[in-house]
């Protein structure tokens, strides 16, 4: 007997193979479906199409380092999906060395505007955060290859130098990369924002969705999309009086209805109700010597959200040693109106076992590599868990309670940086009558 048969031969309708399956075709106890044709062959989508454009900059000004540019959305268009920030950077007068993670750390903050109103505003430590938690292990070491300026425009591997820790000892493997004069390095940013389209890749075709923002329905505001940048020395190492260029262009997901998908939402009397996808930000810059207990006061947080995302942003530029790099969270206590919500979690949980739960990633970093392992700048990311999955219906209201605390203990005190915390959830937006509002969180 074949293998392929041995379901078949063992099944008496009963146990959980009799409350799984059946061999007939109308079964009273339940829904049938075909594995062999089912709604991946009959669902319909109204029809839309997709291509990857530029948005153009407003005004003359180009990209500067300590600047900022605005970007305006054509509004031609219905949907406004994924973004991306194509960052380059030139060494225009002398070499530089690329700061670890630098191309990406070009752009310090990112505004979605809609009309007169900002939406939302991702920090910098907002925009690593979401990047090492939502973004799959592969891409991510693609994507840090590239803020690392490893990558050449045709794909080609580009010159690194070995780097050394911090105290001056040189590592065995070469983890930076060199720029000579008048040679340029590139980086593609995902921006995830609000517009940015959460599902799991190579769905299957009844379970695409886009989780854009449906500019059809408020074809009366304009979109907008400012980016402010660091300053040079935060990207790069280079020589006194150097003088860096940089350029920014921003791509997106430029999606078009069906004229009658299109109308339909226009028409809609009570307007169009979108959930989105959202992110609030709170940060504690700490002096130096301070004590291993940090609390943090989040009372602005008011999403439904799903986790939070706790970083650190180390004010010092020094590469860290084997010693310095050992800090990490021990412990995290969450408190709803001085109620706690899970108790006291241990660092070991929030840092690998309750990213996997919620269906998120966790990448870290790795500034060198010693002969003792990999080391890794900061505290890289610990996600504390409010919800079963991410962005989930078991999220938590934060806009319910007055008081919202957080407690953490660090393995050893923080010499001086930002510890930075992530709110990430949804909230609700309304378009009605050819404009759109944040209608409740």
């Amino acid at each position: 007997m074949s293998g392929s048969v041995a379901a078949h031969a063992a099944h008496n309708g009963s146990g959980t193979q009799g409350l799984a399956v059946t061999n007939k075709i109308h079964d009273d106890e339940g829904d049938v479906m075909s594995p062999f044709w089912n709604k991946h062959n009959t669902t319909r989508h109204l029809l839309y199409g997709a291509s990857v454009l530029e948005i153009p900059t407003s005004g003359g000004g180009g990209a500067k380092f300590g600047g900022s540019q605005i970007f305006t959305v054509n509004n031609d268009i219905d949907c406004l999906g994924d973004m991306y920030a194509e960052v380059t950077i030139e060494s225009a007068t002398a070499a530089a060395t690329v700061n670890p993670l630098g191309l990406a750390g070009c752009i310090d903050r990112v505004e979605f505007q809609v009309g007169t109103q900002i939406w939302q505003t991702l920090e910098k430590s907002d925009l690593l955060a979401i990047i090492n938690t939502e973004m799959s292990e592969g891409t991510y070491e693609r994507f840090v290859n590239q803020a690392n300026g490893f990558m050449l425009d045709d794909g080609s591997r580009a010159a690194e130098v070995a780097q050394v820790d911090g105290s001056g000892a040189q590592n065995d493997a070469p983890r930076q990369s060199v720029i000579a004069t008048g040679e340029k390095r590139t980086c593609y940013v995902p921006l995830p924002i609000l517009t940015k389209t959460l599902k799991p890749q190579m769905s299957k075709f009844a379970d695409h969705t886009e989780d854009g923002y449906p500019m059809a329905a408020a074809p009366h505001q304009s979109v907008k999309v400012k980016l402010s940048y660091s300053a040079a020395t935060d990207v790069m190492t280079m020589a006194t009086g150097a003088v860096p260029s940089l350029e920014v262009k921003l791509f997106a997901q430029h999606m078009i209805m069906s004229n009658e998908e299109r109308s339909q939402m226009k028409a809609m009397p009570q307007g169009l109700p979108k959930r989105l996808k959202m992110t609030q930000n709170a940060s504690k810059t700490l002096a130096s010597n301070s004590s291993t207990k940090i609390d943090m006061d989040l009372d602005h947080f008011s999403l439904y959200a799903s986790h939070l995302i706790i970083s650190l942003e180390s004010s010092s530029t020094e590469v860290p040693t084997a010693a310095t790099s050992a800090l990490g969270i021990d412990t995290a206590e969450l408190k709803l109106n001085s109620s706690s919500y899970s108790g006291v979690l241990k660092g070991i949980f929030m840092n690998g076992p309750a990213a996997q739960s919620l269906g998120l990633f966790r990448n870290r970093h790795c500034a060198f590599e010693p002969a003792g392992g990999r080391v890794a700048r900061g505290i890289g990311c610990y996600v504390f868990p409010l919800a079963s999955r991410a962005y989930g219906s078991s999220s938590v209201p934060l806009n319910r309670f007055d008081n919202i605390r957080l407690s953490m203990t660090f393995s050893d005190a923080i010499d001086e940086g930002t510890i930075n915390v992530t709110c990430c959830g949804e909230t609700t937006a309304l378009f009605k009558g050819g404009a759109a509002s944040l209608a409740m969180y």
